[in-house]
Formats: C-alpha cells, structure tokens, sequence
C-alpha cells in the first residue's frame, strides 16, 4: 500500500503565526484603547460631601463642582478640594490637644492671652472663632495657597481686632459686664474685614471662653478689690446714717416752719387789730376830741395803777376832818391792822 505524503503549505503560517499576525494587525488600537483607560483612571476625581472642587483650567476657575464623581480634562484642568461644609475653629489664648482618651485637655498659649485694656491693665483672654468657607474659589485665590499660611494670616487678623477692642474697653468691663458686647463687636469688625479682603469667609460665632485677671496684676488686683468693698460697705452705712437723721431733720425743720408761720400769723394778725383800733380811734377823736382823750388816759393809768399802792381815806373817826388827810410813812399792817384787804396788788 502506498504513503500518501501531504506537503505543508508555504503560504500557511500556522496558529502562532496567525496569532503573532493577529496582533500585529491589532497593536494600534490596543495601545489605543489602553491610553485611554489610564487617561480614564488618572482624571477621575471624587469631591467628599463637605467639600468642593474647584477646576482650574488654564489657571482660571472653570467651574465648582459638588459632591460626587466627576472627571477632569488631562493636562489642562487642575483640581483644588476646599472642606466649605466643615466648620472650622480658631482657638486664641489655648490649644486642644488630645488627651489619649482622657478629654481633651487645653494647653495655655501665653503670648496670645494677654490683653492691655484702655486704663492700662492686662487681662488674661480665652476665646474661639467659629467659621465656614461660603466661597470656596474666593477662599482658594485671595488667601495664602498653604493652609498653614491661610491660618497664620487669619490668625494674626483676629488676635489685632479683638486687642483693638479691649484697648477701648475698661478693665472691669471687660472682665465682668462688658462680655457680650465685646462678642457682638469682634463678630461685625471680623466679618467686615474678611468681606472687604473677599476671603469667602462666614463666621459662625465668636465666644469668649474665659477673662481672668493677669498674674502679673493679681495681687494688685485683689487688694484694690477689697479697698473697693469697703468703700462700698462704709458708703452703705453712710447712707443708713442719712436715712435715719435727714428724716429727724426734716421733720424738726418742718416743726420749726410751723411755729414761724403760726408766730408769723398771730403777730400779722395783733398789728392789723391794732391798725384797726387806731382807724377806729381816730374816727372816735374826729367825732369827740374831749371824751377820746379821756378815755385813752383811763387806759393809760390802768397800767399804772396795777403797779401803785394807793390809800382812798373818806375821813377819821371823832377827829371831823375832812378832805386830805397826811399820813406817815408807817407799814401797812400797822396802820390797817391784820384786816387789810389784798386785792391784786391793790390794798384800800
């Protein structure tokens, strides 16, 4: 039986040929599709919920994009994310510091708790910014580009505002009453400064933690504090003092006026009676000279009888004198006897 010997064509090159032809067919579009899946993978981005993306395209802002997915153009567009949600805070005068799962303990910063008050005081200040980015794009351009310098830079705005507003503030103000207004006024100076610098800032609050005497003043303090009491105590005492005697004052004050006006009335009263009596008596001594004069010198001597002891005698027994009688100059009781008649001062 004869071999039937089947020659291999020439022209086939086999399965690695065909594969290797394959691929050499095939390379383009490969290395194609290829870079585009890593232009793909390199130019994805996601924005966190709190955040924005700020897409640089060419150096300018070409858009802000929320949350999400979102994919940039490579080579050309540069992406900046800026945390606008999350609120920030500033601490001034102290640090937190994590505590190791002990609280959150505070560490003093010295050179930014002492404030110099308008009568040339210093108290200690504890206080915090509380704030947000409203424009993240404003925030990103017109503010130092590191974050550490963003934050030196505010931080040096706030700590020269509120020194400014305790230089113009009382010490006693600002350590007791004055702390309310001192918040309101560092929240409107802060928020006009931030705005005219277009800083894309909003703030939140600020809030005084804690004002305290200085160290350096503290005993000074004190014992002007306690000369400061006891003025106020003897300044109490002084006013119970006056409200117990201006009353007695007053009231013997009032009494004494009484009697003027009462003394004032009766003598207003005897001068017009006696005004009176003389209009009546020169009307009298108009009508009747004779009996007016008469009667006027009847007055006249009944003020001074009162004061003369006079003896009417109609005569002596078995002497038949009449008419004036001289008499000597002997008492009283013996001329009359024990029966002499006492009569106001007169004796007859």
């Amino acid at each position: 039986m004869a071999r039937v010997i089947v020659m291999p064509d020439p022209n086939d090159p086999g399965f690695k040929g065909r594969v290797l032809r394959f691929f050499m067919k095939n390379v383009l579009w490969a290395a194609l599709l290829l870079l585009v899946g890593l232009l793909l993978l390199t130019n994805m981005y996601t924005v966190p919920s709190d955040s924005r993306g700020i897409v640089l395209r060419f150096g300018r802002v070409a858009s802000v994009e929320v949350p999400g997915l979102h994919f940039k153009l490579p080579f050309v567009d540069e992406v900046h994310m800026i945390a606008s949600d999350r609120k920030r805070s500033l601490e001034f005068g102290f640090r937190l510091r994590d505590g190791g799962g002990h609280g959150v303990p505070e560490m003093p910063v010295a050179n930014e708790r002492l404030m110099l008050t308008k009568d040339n005081k210093l108290i200690e200040v504890e206080w915090v910014l509380h704030y947000h980015i409203g424009a993240p794009e404003r925030y990103l351009f017109n503010l130092p580009l590191r974050e550490a310098d963003k934050e030196r830079m505010l931080r040096d705005l706030c700590m020269a505002t509120m020194r400014r507003i305790f230089a113009g503030m009382m010490f006693d103000e600002g350590l007791t009453s004055g702390k309310q207004r001192i918040q309101e006024t560092a929240f409107e100076t802060l928020q006009a400064i931030f705005d005219s610098l277009q800083a894309g800032i909003r703030i939140d609050e600020v809030l005084l933690q804690e004002t305290n005497v200085s160290e350096a003043i503290k005993e000074e303090y004190n014992s002007v504090t306690s000369a400061e009491e006891q003025v106020k105590n003897m300044l109490y005492q002084a006013e119970a003092h006056a409200n117990k005697v201006v009353p007695e004052a007053e009231g013997q004050a009032s009494i004494l006026i009484n009697e003027g006006e009462a003394y004032k009335f009766k003598r207003i009263s005897e001068a017009e009676g006696e005004a009176a009596r003389l209009n009546l008596l020169q009307e009298a001594y108009a009508l009747n000279p004779e009996l007016t004069r008469l009667n006027m010198w009847a007055e006249g001597m009944t003020e001074v009888w009162k004061n003369l002891k006079v003896v009417f005698v109609d005569g002596l027994e078995g002497s038949g004198a009449a008419g004036t009688i001289k008499l000597l100059p002997l008492p009283w009781g013996s001329l009359f006897g024990q029966s002499a008649v006492e009569a106001g001062g007169e004796k007859r």
